[in-house]
Order: structure tokens, then C-alpha cells, then sequence
């Protein structure tokens, strides 16, 4: 199982503890996803907008891996959950994981694990 994320991280930050490592990548994935969630495209023909964090989630799922991407979304979810404005529009609270966006949102676990699994594997 080896992925880019893995491979870079070994190289610059070879002293670091496996554990720390690998909490730092879920975190750096969750914050990027966070951040690219801020790009929003509003739609006027349905409540769902168009937002840069589908490009997060796939880049992190590529780049961390099955396991790591899935817990970065994991995290990401939860940061949204207790309050963090992490989500489009810089959206926060329960009420987006039970509106119209939340099918979305709890999407981005499997798609950023089946696309971590697909990397793991070298199929591009």
C-alpha cells in the first residue's frame, strides 16, 4: 500500500513517529478540503451548489489513500458538525448533514475511500 502522500512524507519528514505522520496527512486533507470548499458556484435550479471540495475529495482519497482519506473526510464531517464554518459558503451545524446538501456530504467518506482504494491498487 503505497501512496504519493506516503512516499513525499517519508522523504521530508523522515523522523517523525508513523502515528504523527499519519494524523498530520488526515488533517492537511481535511483542512484542504475545508479550504477548496470555499470555491462555490451557485446553481439557480437546485439547492446544491457547485463547489471546489469534489476536487478536494478526490484529490485527498488519490493522495492519502483508501484509510487516511476516508478518516480525513471522517474529520472533516465531524469539524462541520461541532460548529467549524468548514463546509460551502462556509457553512456549519447539523442542519447541513440532515438538508438537501447532506447525501453529499456523507457521500464524500466512500468517494474519497474508493478512490484511496483505486490509488492503492495503481489504477489511475
Amino acid at each position: 500500500m503505497t501512496t504519493l502522500a506516503f512516499v513525499v512524507t517519508e522523504r521530508r519528514w523522515p523522523r517523525w513517529r508513523l502515528r504523527w505522520r499519519e494524523a498530520a496527512l488526515i488533517v492537511l486533507g481535511a483542512l484542504t478540503v475545508a479550504l477548496l470548499a470555499q470555491v462555490r458556484l451557485p446553481l439557480p435550479f437546485t439547492p446544491v451548489p457547485l463547489t471546489g471540495q469534489t476536487l478536494g475529495v478526490l484529490l485527498v482519497g488519490a493522495l492519502l489513500g483508501a484509510r487516511r482519506g476516508a478518516l480525513s473526510l471522517a474529520l472533516y464531517l465531524g469539524l462541520g458538525l461541532v460548529g467549524w464554518p468548514v463546509f460551502a459558503g462556509g457553512g456549519a451545524g447539523p442542519g447541513h448533514l440532515t438538508g438537501a446538501t447532506g447525501g453529499y456530504l456523507l457521500g464524500f467518506v466512500a468517494a474519497a475511500w474508493v478512490v484511496g482504494r483505486l490509488s492503492e491498487r495503481g489504477l489511475e
